[in-house]
């Protein structure tokens, strides 16, 4: 009995030490002189789990549990292995047994929990970790088990109630801190996300979701810089991430660093040329500097990602012929938006000062009232800023834009009666004198002949009807497009296109629409109406 027991201490330490194929075969010598060797077979069945050997570790077990058919232990552990095997029916009902027959074992609960968590039933699998927390109050496994399940089922204030209770008992638990920093980012409370991540950072620099996660709340936050300095943190564990290097190229070019932009927008392309949004966005920023050659060669990239994109077509047409280019891609706009209104807010208002509805507000004042409800059409509403500030004024207040995201975001207000995705010009062709109210904020510099546009808003106005709308300034030609990929425009070409729709201009200013790298960005504010 001495050289026995010699022996299986031996084992235990092989196995607890790593030496998995040791262990395993000193194991195999025992059962070869004692077939019923309980602890034996046991070991052997977790080893044989251990190496991935499913169908010989269940084997093992099973003759462990039939020699000892009480033991929860082995249940538990075949229970596992069963799970491993994506025989979620049958681990279930064998912990369904052992929770019977052994209430007070905890890890069946919270085992029997994982299971159903795996199979989906998230609520199921919720109950069991309550359970095994109540009946051991200061069991880790369960609590972060729970966190991941109530983040999952969409419960992210729940989730970080239990998370910070685990990490009062284990402060450096490192899985549990990170789920909590994702827990308060599906929360949007993106400075306690910050934080904690920040907290993770100090001791674990080189984790590359902890940097590309710092890097989206700083984004979602409209913080460019910190963004980009974890972005690139980022890179540097894992260099052919193509969502930090989109992500990177999107920055950049919000920054107006066109050439670095493309730098990472060609990096994506080259990892994976299958993504429509960065040879969109490639294709968008070559356009604008302007290599009309590279920008064609990206545009038919895109068109060959989505072969029935409706807008692609006319702008490559266009490129072809060498003529000037009228409008911004549609879905370039597009993409850029969608990509953009999660953070598009704090962004423009923190880091831009955009206050462009504030103005509008202030100089149409005079010329209309809440006590005279009016039809009000938000051109290009995005998430509804001046849409904000014109409600008081609304009969009706009709949203039309190009981004779903934007809209969804918008929609999140319950400002307006109807938002519709689409085109402007498509959408203008529809209406006829619908309107006592149009108003542009920042989408005209999306655009660079204004002559369809003016026409159709023309005919959508009512008599006596008010167009607002900003521009970009443009001192050396009607209209041009800009590094930034927005249109700037004369104030020559704006009085003639307002003349030949038979515009009235009510009043006209030169204001300071927002900051572009810390410098100001001037552009014409009009007023006009209708007769």
């Amino acid at each position: 009995m001495p050289k026995i027991a010699e022996n299986i201490n031996h084992m235990r330490e092989l196995h607890r030490t790593g030496h998995l194929e040791q262990a395993k075969q000193g194991y195999l010598r025992l059962l070869r002189k004692n077939p019923r060797h309980i602890e034996a077979l046991h070991s052997v069945g977790i080893i044989s789990a251990q190496q991935k050997n499913f169908s010989e570790a269940i084997t093992y077990l099973q003759q462990a549990i039939h020699l000892q058919p009480t033991e929860p232990t082995i249940q538990l552990h075949l229970a596992n292995v069963l799970k491993m095997q994506g025989s979620y029916t049958e681990a279930a009902g064998l912990l369904e047994k052992t929770v019977e027959s052994h209430p007070d074992y905890v890890p069946a609960f919270n085992n029997l929990g994982t299971i159903y968590h795996a199979k989906g039933d998230i609520d199921k699998a919720i109950l069991l970790y309550k359970q095994a927390i109540a009946k051991e109050p200061n069991y880790a496994d369960a609590y972060y088990n729970l966190g991941l399940a109530l983040t999952k089922n969409n419960q992210p204030a729940e989730a970080v109630c239990q998370l910070l209770r685990l990490l009062e008992h284990v402060p450096d638990h490192f899985a549990a801190r990170f789920h909590l920093g994702c827990a308060y980012m599906q929360q949007e409370l993106f400075d306690q996300a910050i934080e904690t991540f920040c907290m993770i950072e100090t001791s674990h620099p080189h984790h590359f979701e902890t940097q590309t996660n710092l890097a989206t709340c700083y984004l979602k936050k409209g913080l460019w810089n910190p963004a980009k300095t974890h972005y690139l943190k980022a890179l540097e564990l894992n260099s052919e991430d193509t969502q930090t290097l989109f992500n990177l190229g999107h920055i950049n070019m919000q920054q107006n660093n066109l050439d670095m932009a493309i730098q990472y927008y060609q990096r994506t392309v080259n990892i994976n040329p299958d993504l429509f949004a960065a040879q969109n966005n490639l294709a968008a920023a070559f356009l604008s500097k302007p290599h009309i050659g590279l920008a064609l060669q990206h545009f038919r990239e895109a068109l060959r990602i989505q072969p029935n994109n409706k807008s692609i077509p006319y702008t490559i047409q266009a490129l072809e012929q060498n003529q000037p280019l009228l409008s911004a891609p549609p879905d370039y706009v597009r993409s850029l938006f969608d990509a953009y209104a999660d953070h598009y807010e704090p962004h423009l208002l923190e880091a831009l000062d955009y206050h462009i509805p504030q103005l509008f507000k202030k100089i149409v004042t005079p010329f209309i009232s809440v006590s005279t409800p009016l039809d009000i059409l938000d051109l290009g509403c995005g998430t509804g800023l001046c849409g904000a500030l014109f409600k008081p004024y609304a009969k009706s207040l009709t949203g039309v834009d190009l981004s779903p995201n934007m809209l969804a975001v918008a929609a999140e207000k319950k400002l307006f009666d109807l938002l519709v995705a689409q085109e402007l010009i498509e959408f203008l062709m529809q209406k006829n004198q619908c309107y006592d109210f149009i108003l542009a904020g920042d989408v005209l510099v999306y655009l660079g002949d204004f002559t369809t546009l003016f026409n159709l808003v023309k005919n959508s106005l009512r008599p006596g009807g008010i167009f607002i709308f900003n521009t970009e300034i443009c001192q050396d030609s009607s209209f041009k497009m800009n590094q930034s990929g927005r249109f700037s425009h004369s104030k020559d070409y704006i009085d003639m296109q307002i003349i030949q729709n038979h515009f009235t201009v009510i009043s006209y200013q030169c204001v300071v629409t927002r900051q572009q790298n810390n410098d100001p960005v001037y552009g014409h504010l009009y007023v006009v109406t209708i007769k």
